[in-house]
Parts: C-alpha cells; sequence; structure tokens
C-alpha cells in the first residue's frame, strides 16, 4: 500500500459523506421549493388510474347499495350526534375515567336510538359505525351483545331465555362473561372456580377457591356489569361433572355497589381501549337460585338430578362464534390501519428521483398482501356466520344435527383464530413499519389500532393453545378416516388421503397454474395430508404414556398442520364466497386479491414443500417471483381498494391517513391544537431551574 492510500481512502469516505448529506437536484425541486402540496395531487391520479369502480367494491363489502347508503347515514348521524361524537380535543388524549365515561354515553345513546331508528338496516349499520368509530364501543358491546346473550341463546332453555333475553336486549341486565381465569386461559378442563349444589337450600354456590381461580380480563366487569355468565367446575355430592356456565348477579343494579361475596377489581392501565373496563372476579360461597344454571343440555331437576351434557364439547360451543367474530374484528382494525399506511405512502416522497415510498418494492409488498387480506376476511366473514346461523338453529330444533356439526366448526374456529390473527399482528407491524416515526405519534392512530387489537387476541388466550386443538381435531378426523368413517366439512379431503399421498412431487409446470385455485388447494391438500399422516404416525407409535412428551416434541409442526389446513380453508370459503359476485365488475379485482394470497400461502410454507421434496428450488423461485409481480400489479389498485372501505377521516382520527392527501398541514394542525408547552411547565422552577441557573466555578451563589 503506497504511503498516500489511507488519505485517499478517506477522501474516497469523505466524499461519499458528502453525497449522502447533498441536497439532491429533485429534492429541492419538489420539497425545499415546491409551495403546492403533491399529496393530494398524488391521490387524485391513484384514483383516475384505478381498474374498478370504487362505489361497486363498497356495496360487496358492505352487502348491497342499501347498506351503503345506511352507513352513509350511520357515519353521519354519529358526526352529528353529541353524545356519539368525540365532544372536544383528541381521542387520545383523553383520561382512562373520561374515556370510559364517554364509551357508556355512547352506549347509553345508542341503545335510546336503537328504540326510535325502525329501519333494521339503519340499527345495524350504526353499530358498525360505531365499532369503527370507538374500539372500547366494540367491545363493550361485543362482551354484552355475543358472548353473554349468545352464552343463554346457546345453553339456555326456552323457559330461561324468556326470563332474561327482554332484560338483555334492552340493557336493563348488562352481562359480561367470565370465562379465564389468572392461572388459566383457554385451557378450561383446568379451571378451578366451583359451582357445588346444595340440597338442603336448592341452590348452586360458586367459590373462587384460590388466587389462580380469579376470573381475570373479563370485559365490563371492572366497573359496569350487572351479571356475569361464569363458566365453573360443576360439584354434585362431592363429584365433578365438568364445565356448565352459571348466571351470577354481580352488582346492584340501583347503586352498582357490588353483591356480598363478590370482589371485582380493574386490571388497571392497558396498551389501549381504556373506555373498556376489564376486570378481574372473585367469588366467596356466592349463592345463586338452581335455575341460574344454563340447562339445555346439562340439567339439575327440582328434586336434586343431574343429567349431564350428552357431549361434553357443547360445554364449548359458545366459544365458536366468539372465534369467529376475529374476522370481523380483525377488518375494523385493519381496514383503518392499511388505508392510513396506504394513503401515507402514496403521498409521501421520498429517493433519488421524489418516488412515492409506495412505489418502492419492498413497500408494496409489505402492504398488498394485507390489503388482499382484509378482503378475503370480509368475504369469509359471511360464509362462516352463514354456516354458523344454520347450526345454531339447530341447537333448537334438532340436537343430532347440533351434536354432528359442532365438532368441525369447533377445529374450524380455533385454526381460524390461532393463525389469522397471528398474520393479523404481522399486517400491523407492516403498517407501522410503513409509516415510519409518525407511526409511534398517536394522533395518527397506528399504534392505537395495534393496541386495541392486542387487548382483542389477549382476551381469548394464547393461539399456540387454539393452534394444538385445531392439530388435534386434525389428527383425530383422519384416524377415523382410516378407519373407514367418512368425515365431514373442513376434513372431508382425509377421506381420500391414500390418493392424495400417491403423488410426492408438484406437478406445477408455470406461473399459469399458480393462478389455478383448484391446483393451489391440490398443492395445499397434500401438505395437510403428508404431515397429518407422519405426525399421526409418531403421535400414536407413542402410545398413551408416552402421549405428552411425543405432542411436546412435535408441537412446532404440529401447530404448523393447523396453519397449512387454516389457510387451506380460508382460501376454499373465499373462493366460495366471491363466486357470488361473479357477474359483477369488481370480480376480476377480487380474484385477483385471491390469487395473490394463493401465492402467499405457498411461499409461507415454502421450508415444508423444500423438506418434503414435493418442490425443488425452481419451484421456490417461480412462487417467490410470481408473489412479487402479484403485488406490483395490485399496487396500482392500493388507494381505491382502501378507499371502499369508506372510512370517513373523522372515525380514522389520523391526519397522515386523510382522504384528500394533504396531510402535513392536518398533522401539524392536531399536534399544534394538544400541546400545552408554549409556558414554562409546572416542574419547571422544581427542578429544571437550579440546573440552568447553578452557579459556574468561582461564580457566588446567584438568588436570581
Amino acid at each position: 500500500m503506497t504511503p498516500t492510500a489511507p488519505n485517499t481512502a478517506a477522501s474516497a469516505r469523505l466524499a461519499a459523506v458528502q453525497g449522502h448529506l447533498a441536497i439532491q437536484p429533485c429534492f429541492e425541486r419538489h420539497a425545499i421549493h415546491n409551495d403546492k402540496p403533491t399529496g393530494p395531487a398524488d391521490l387524485a391520479r391513484e384514483r383516475a388510474n384505478a381498474s374498478f369502480k370504487v362505489e361497486d367494491m363498497t356495496e360487496v363489502i358492505l352487502r348491497g347499495k342499501e347498506n351503503v347508503e345506511a352507513m352513509s347515514t350511520a357515519f353521519q348521524l354519529i358526526q352529528r350526534d353529541p353524545d356519539l361524537r368525540m365532544r372536544e380535543g383528541h381521542h387520545y388524549d383523553l383520561t382512562r375515567s373520561e374515556d370510559r365515561e364517554q364509551t357508556m354515553r355512547q352506549i347509553a345513546r345508542t341503545i335510546q336510538l336503537k328504540k326510535t331508528i325502525k329501519d333494521p338496516r339503519l340499527q345495524q349499520a350504526l353499530f358498525m359505525a360505531m365499532a369503527f368509530y370507538s374500539e372500547s364501543f366494540s367491545m363493550r358491546m361485543y362482551v354484552h351483545e355475543m358472548l353473554f346473550r349468545q352464552a343463554l341463546l346457546l345453553f339456555g332453555t326456552a323457559e330461561q331465555q324468556d326470563q332474561w333475553m327482554d332484560d338483555i336486549d334492552t340493557w336493563r341486565v348488562i352481562g359480561c362473561f367470565a370465562m379465564t381465569e389468572l392461572g388459566h386461559s383457554s385451557n378450561l378442563r383446568g379451571l378451578e372456580t366451583t359451582s357445588t349444589y346444595d340440597r338442603a337450600s336448592n341452590e348452586w354456590v360458586i367459590h373462587s377457591p384460590s388466587l389462580t381461580a380469579t376470573k381475570w380480563w373479563i370485559g365490563m366487569s371492572g366497573e359496569t356489569a350487572t351479571h356475569t355468565v361464569a363458566i365453573c367446575q360443576t360439584v354434585v355430592d362431592g363429584e365433578n361433572h365438568g364445565i356448565n356456565w352459571f348466571i351470577v348477579p354481580l352488582r346492584d343494579p340501583k347503586t352498582g355497589k357490588l353483591l356480598p361475596g363478590v370482589t371485582c377489581g380493574d386490571i388497571g392501565h392497558k396498551s389501549s381501549r381504556q373506555g373498556l373496563d376489564n376486570g378481574w372476579i372473585q367469588f366467596t360461597s356466592v349463592r345463586i337460585p338452581r335455575d341460574n344454571m344454563l340447562m339445555k343440555w346439562a340439567q339439575m331437576s327440582s328434586e336434586g338430578e343431574f343429567s349431564p351434557s350428552p357431549n361434553p364439547v357443547l360445554s364449548y360451543a359458545t366459544l365458536i362464534p366468539e372465534r369467529f367474530t376475529i374476522l370481523g374484528g380483525s377488518q375494523v382494525v385493519l381496514a383503518q390501519a392499511l388505508t392510513i399506511a396506504v394513503r401515507y405512502g402514496a403521498v409521501r416522497r421520498q429517493g433519488n428521483h421524489d418516488e412515492q415510498i409506495l412505489d418502492y418494492q419492498t413497500h408494496y409488498t409489505s402492504l398488498m398482501p394485507g390489503v388482499a387480506f382484509i378482503y378475503m376476511l370480509n368475504i369469509v366473514d359471511r360464509e362462516l356466520f352463514d354456516k354458523w346461523d344454520q347450526v345454531a338453529e339447530y341447537a333448537q330444533t334438532d340436537a343430532g344435527a347440533f351434536m354432528r356439526e359442532i365438532p368441525d366448526q369447533h377445529g374450524v374456529s380455533a385454526g381460524f383464530k390461532g393463525a389469522l390473527a397471528w398474520y393479523v399482528t404481522e399486517i400491523l407491524e407492516s403498517c407501522r413499519r410503513a409509516c415510519g416515526g409518525h407511526a409511534y405519534s398517536s394522533y395518527n392512530s397506528i399504534a392505537g389500532l395495534i393496541g386495541d387489537y392486542g387487548v382483542v387476541t389477549t382476551g381469548g388466550g394464547d393461539n399456540v393453545v387454539l393452534m394444538q386443538q385445531s392439530a388435534r381435531y386434525l389428527l383425530t378426523t383422519l384416524k377415523w378416516a382410516q378407519e373407514g368413517q367418512e368425515v365431514l366439512g373442513s376434513v372431508s379431503y382425509f377421506n381420500d388421503y391414500k390418493k392424495i399421498l400417491q403423488t410426492s412431487k408438484t406437478t406445477i409446470q408455470d406461473s399459469r397454474d399458480l393462478l389455478n385455485h383448484d391446483f393451489v388447494i391440490d398443492v395445499l391438500t397434500w401438505a395437510c395430508a403428508k404431515k397429518a399422516t407422519d405426525l399421526g404416525t409418531i403421535i400414536s407409535a407413542a402410545g398413551k404414556s408416552g402421549f405428552d412428551d411425543a405432542w411436546n416434541a412435535n408441537q412446532v409442526e404440529l401447530v404448523r398442520l393447523a396453519d397449512v389446513h387454516a389457510w387451506r380453508y380460508f382460501l376454499i370459503l373465499y373462493q366460495r364466497g366471491i363466486h357470488r359476485e361473479k357477474s359483477k365488475s369488481v370480480y376480476p379485482t377480487l380474484q385477483k386479491m385471491g390469487q395473490l394470497m394463493a401465492t402467499f400461502a405457498l411461499r409461507k410454507h415454502l421450508d415444508l414443500f423444500l423438506e418434503e421434496g414435493y418442490f425443488d428450488g425452481s419451484h421456490a423461485k417461480l412462487i417467490r417471483q410470481q408473489f412479487l409481480d402479484q403485488c406490483r400489479d395490485l399496487r396500482r389498485d392500493a388507494v381505491p381498494l382502501v378507499d371502499a372501505w369508506t372510512i370517513p377521516d373523522f372515525v380514522l382520527k389520523a391526519p397522515i391517513g386523510k382522504y384528500d392527501g394533504n396531510i402535513y398541514p392536518a398533522y401539524f394542525a392536531t399536534v399544534n391544537a394538544a400541546q400545552k408547552s408554549y409556558d414554562a411547565p409546572e416542574y419547571w422552577h422544581k427542578h429544571v431551574h437550579p440546573m440552568v441557573n447553578a452557579p459556574r466555578p468561582g461564580q457566588k451563589n446567584c438568588k436570581c
């Protein structure tokens, strides 16, 4: 090396740094000397280039033009009603007590309006619009309307429904759902709270025998609920008959004070949804009437004779619609987060040529699968609840049909909640990253939406437990199929498992195969059958004595099996759902989004196919490139696709996601209106003044 080399290298590094720091001509032109914001023009161009009519897509999302009109009216009603809207300031500046008071004011007003609004479409639209506007409102309504009320419908007799349902529907009774405990979540068999029958008084005695038996994370129990449905171990004459559901009063409806033997407290500050009073409950020998046990399936007669449920799985039935609601709740959160992130990506410009950041491959590939996914959630949500409504009707009319359908519904709901909730959290993180540092500002909503979703998924327990429930169902039904029994529903492909496994390598030829729905489903079907067969063999070989060790040693692959199965069925239901829209102009776009997510599902599990030799390296490259191409193709419709959700700016509460694209003045105005830092803070003279006015060495102590 010559003596001058170090100086030459240093000069080169300095020149490189200067190049990075220098203002590029394009940046100088657009960002420094351009007085007109580019955002409005950028979004206008994005909308003008749409490949479909946004209005037509909105009709698909909301199931018809009448519902679109009702939703528009509902948003207008919220914005104008002083009891529904945020009265002043910003939502994220509310204290916890202010947030809770506002949420209950909104609920009380909504229940009042429900009595006066005669149009059922507008009634439903108002509840849906409020769910977008306030996550705390959404969860309080969900706890009462879905969890508490649904328990009465699934487990209550006709007489019990007649006794309770009118008070529930009018909110004279405010209910919560006491399932999870401090030491127990999705492991319902391990719950500790007991309900012991007292023959002398013909009553049930509800009791929390330990600290870990404390009902925990129970929405509305902290401050509000007057009653709960509590799941308890049912003890009769010293014998435990398993879990059942009981209606337990919590508070005096006149005073709001806790009833004797009931202790409720608040969980405290959460990452979001401060307007929802998640709490804990302890029961100390609380007595309730015999007929406060919900007795559609298990009964305790007036003579003291206990009749158990014909199948223990029936006690879990109320969890099925609760788990399916993850699809609806995810749409609410994702539609807002993606609208903000996509619009911001289309407005924000950066780079050597001042590009829209949404045009960068790393940016659009992180957001476009999420955009496609919310449409899949929307379509599949309808398919799931159409089926569930049919099954729930069986609970009232045909017990045999109900019993036949419940296992598959339970398996699907566990797998969907686990697999889909995991992916939603990934999408939300992508949205956060896509908005850079601005995502950390509460005023741009992304952080709050991430916290909101965390509260939703935490309430349902560990997704790993749910995925294992799904995997157990898959191995069980495969075993039935191997024994010659016909299996139905989401696992019906196990009936042909031998034929499926005869193919050991893919027949994929080119990218056109990846656009074929049936072809992709066949690939995923092979993966499910192969993985289930291999795992079933391992678990069976371990026997009863070695079952737990074998299960734990293969837990990761069992979860993977459940994930592949969930995505396979998710894609099937989506294709079935968009078939209803085949005559509409937006069908090609809906189909395109399904194709992208089919490629996504294959890409997600490429290592499985490579390990098993089903794919080789060329197949993996083809799938990866197809994914990139599909994301780029869908990117041209990014803004119109989020526009179709028609979420008003006042609902988004995020200046960087404004519809008109003029984001920076709105962002600055929001922050400027909220801050209180023009004057010295109260702590200045106590803590700051002594430091900044401390005498220098040799200077006399000044008391100024």
